[in-house]
C-alpha cells in the first residue's frame, strides 16, 4: 500500500489557517452572512480640530540659593525668654543657623534713698554740683534775730524787723556770732545779746556774748538754747551788741 502524504498549512503565527475551522464551515458562514439582513451602517465619529501650541521648555541655569525669609516669631513663654524666629525652608535645602539671642539687659541700677538726716521738715538742701545734699543736725533751736542793730530795751514800744532761723543746738556761740554776720564781727568786742519780752512792747536785756570771751565757746544747748525754744518755750530773741 503506497504511503499517504499529508500537507499541513500553518500561518505566520504558527497556528492553523482560519483558526482550525474546516473550509466547509467557513464557506457556509459566508453564505449565511450574504443571505441575512445587511449589518447596520457604522457612522464614524466626528472630531473638531483644535490649534496646537508648541511650548519650548528650557531648563534655567542654577542660581545660588538665598537664605529663606523669616515668616514670623514664636511668642515669649517661660521656656523661651525671648522671641524665636521661625523660618520657611524650601525642600532640599538645609536651614541656616538661627541668629544668636539678643544680649541680656543689665539690671536696672536701684535708685539711692536719701538718709533721714538729708531732710528737715520735708525739705532738703541741694548743692550746685547736682549730687550733694546737706545732712542736718538732729536738734535745732528757733532764733529770732534783730539784724538792724535795734536795741529793744532802750527803745520800747517801737516796731522793728527781724528774721527767723533754725540753728543747730550743737553750734558754738562764737560761730553763731560769725554766721549771723553781726556788724563788726571781726571786732573782738562785738557780739550778740539775748532779749526777753515782758509784754506790751517792753523788753529787758539778757546775757551778752562777745567774740573774745571764753564763754562764747559754749554751745547753744549749754546756755539753754535747746530744741524746746520755739516749740514748747518761747524762741530765742537776739540783738546785736554794740560794745
Amino acid at each position: 500500500m503506497p504511503p499517504t502524504t499529508r500537507i499541513h498549512y500553518r500561518t505566520t503565527h504558527g497556528g492553523p489557517p482560519n483558526g482550525g475551522v474546516p473550509p466547509e464551515r467557513t464557506r457556509a458562514s459566508a453564505l449565511a452572512a450574504l443571505s441575512g439582513p445587511p449589518p447596520p451602517y457604522f457612522q464614524p465619529p466626528t472630531y473638531t480640530a483644535h490649534p496646537v501650541r508648541i511650548v519650548e521648555i528650557t531648563t534655567p541655569s542654577p542660581q545660588p540659593c538665598a537664605p529663606p525669609p523669616y515668616v514670623g516669631y514664636l511668642p515669649c513663654s517661660p521656656l523661651t525668654p525671648y522671641a524665636i524666629p521661625v523660618m520657611q525652608v524650601p525642600l532640599g535645602f538645609y536651614p541656616p543657623p538661627l541668629p544668636p539671642p539678643p544680649p541680656s539687659q543689665p539690671p536696672a541700677r536701684p535708685q539711692p534713698t536719701e538718709p533721714p538726716g538729708a531732710t528737715m521738715d520735708g525739705a532738703k538742701i541741694e548743692f550746685d554740683d547736682g549730687m550733694s545734699t546737706y545732712i542736718f543736725p538732729e536738734d535745732h533751736a528757733v532764733i529770732h534775730f534783730m539784724n538792724n542793730e535795734h536795741q529793744p530795751w532802750e527803745h520800747p514800744y517801737v516796731e522793728f524787723g527781724f528774721t527767723v532761723h533754725k540753728v543747730p543746738c550743737s553750734m558754738p556761740i562764737k560761730e553763731l556770732i560769725r554766721r549771723l554776720g553781726c556788724p563788726g564781727t571781726y571786732d573782738p568786742h562785738r557780739g550778740i545779746v539775748e532779749c526777753f519780752e515782758t509784754g506790751n512792747g517792753a523788753w529787758i536785756k539778757g546775757s551778752t556774748f562777745r567774740l573774745h570771751q571764753d564763754r562764747s565757746k559754749q554751745r547753744l544747748e549749754d546756755v539753754g538754747w535747746t530744741k524746746s525754744r520755739g516749740t514748747d518755750r518761747k524762741p530765742v530773741w537776739l540783738a546785736v551788741y554794740k560794745g
